[in-house]
């Protein structure tokens, strides 16, 4: 089964096989073996399993040559398939493997400025805006995520520029809609961070359409881990909490405090929510 991609949210299946960490000869041969058809599933799935182990495999596999047009041919090679509920996991998982590696491209400080130039962000787009909700397009949604998560985890303003010009916003709230949990949160998670920015949070409250679809969303999240008896689990807390950073850092724009005034869950004043919450 495929391991959940790790942005700041760690949560893998633990029947899974371990990987102990290869040395650079290795790493170097599978990324070599990406260039043979035959060999290339199991190279990405073990470089996937290797990126928290090896420093230098950011660099590694975006210095060597056809590496991440080989990457981005694996992402791509999917998108016909992205409206079809019939999406396999073997399919789903391999694409996976290829973004994880992409999220640690994007963390990497050598790396990370060289792949927001080269706009490889945008072909995650498509993943983002896909509604279906089976399995499979969960885990692309998710992985896809996490690398737009690692790159505005920095809070560089340039990065969150380029998020901006670039639409990510929208796509986030599409997630935060139809995606699980652990995507909603790491959604939620990217557009405090867009919010932490100065220009971003202009940005959201500046056209009134933006800043009461980004309170909707945020208040259907609520109410919906209410309804459904959420809000003191795991990993919903962990959302909610983003939730509430959200609405946090919008009330610190004068132009939102209005439109939160009669926006705001009513629960979130509730008390026993507010000890449920405080306790946590």
């Amino acid at each position: 089964m495929y391991r959940w991609p790790e942005l700041q949210f760690e949560s893998w299946n633990p029947s899974e096989p371990a990987y102990g960490p290869l040395d650079t000869a290795s790493v170097v041969q599978l990324i070599e073996a990406l260039n043979n058809d035959e060999a290339r599933e199991r190279a990405l799935h073990l470089l996937s399993k290797n990126r928290a182990n090896r420093e230098d495999l950011a660099p590694l596999l975006w210095y060597s040559v056809g590496t991440i047009s080989i990457l981005l041919q694996e992402i791509i090679s999917v998108y016909h398939s992205l409206h079809s509920p019939t999406l396999a996991d073997r399919v789903s998982n391999r694409v996976c493997d290829a973004l994880v590696l992409f999220q640690c491209v994007a963390a990497n400080p050598s790396t990370k400025m060289p792949f927001i130039e080269a706009k490889l962000p945008l072909y995650l787009y498509p993943f983002l805006n896909n509604t279906n909700k089976e399995r499979p397009h969960q885990f692309l949604r998710l992985a896809s995520l996490s690398v737009i998560g690692a790159l505005a985890k920095v809070g560089d303003p340039n990065i969150i520029n380029f998020l901006l010009e670039s639409e990510v916003f929208p796509c986030c709230l599409c997630c935060m809609e139809v995606g699980d949990v652990l995507s909603k949160t790491v959604a939620t998670y990217i557009v405090y961070k867009i919010l932490t920015n100065e220009e971003g949070l202009r940005y959201c409250c500046t056209v009134a359409e933006r800043f009461f679809a980004l309170v909707r969303v945020l208040g259907s999240m609520v109410l919906k881990l209410a309804e459904e008896g959420q809000l003191a689990e795991n990993p919903s807390k962990r959302l909610l909490k983003h939730i509430i950073w959200c609405y946090h850092r919008l009330s610190e724009s004068p132009r939102s405090c209005d439109g939160l005034r009669c926006c705001l869950p009513v629960i979130l004043s509730d008390a026993a929510f507010i000890n449920m919450f405080s306790v946590s």
